[in-house]
């Protein structure tokens, strides 16, 4: 349970940091790859936290429900924001290429 928790801590920050930081800095690479990885751990770490026959404590379980949902809200915001981002780069590729059609008609 120590591991789990020092865990959620973790994820935690690194949702926080990801959160203020802009899509644009070379740390967001970094600390979208270290999310993607702490998930994991932590996936692991609840399944065998479920698989425990000796795994009474059903605040506990909850508290961690209720983790797994906030940090699915925050990672929701985020990865929202990274596709907004994503659209609008895309979108003003598109506009740049029928600007220089049009220019490259005269």
């Amino acid at each position: 349970m120590k591991q789990l928790d020092e865990l959620n801590i973790e994820l935690s920050e690194v949702l926080s940091i990801l959160i203020k930081t802009p899509a644009e800095e070379l740390q967001s690479d970094d600390l979208v790859s270290n999310l993607l990885s702490l998930v994991g751990e932590r996936q692991v770490l609840v399944s065998l936290l479920l698989s425990d026959d000796k795994m009474d404590d059903a605040d506990y379980l909850q508290h961690q429900l209720d983790l797994t949902k906030t940090f699915t809200i925050q990672s929701n915001v985020i990865m929202a924001d990274r596709q907004a981002l994503l659209h609008v780069s895309s979108k003003n590729k598109r506009q740049i290429n029928v600007y220089e059609t049009i220019d490259s008609n005269r």
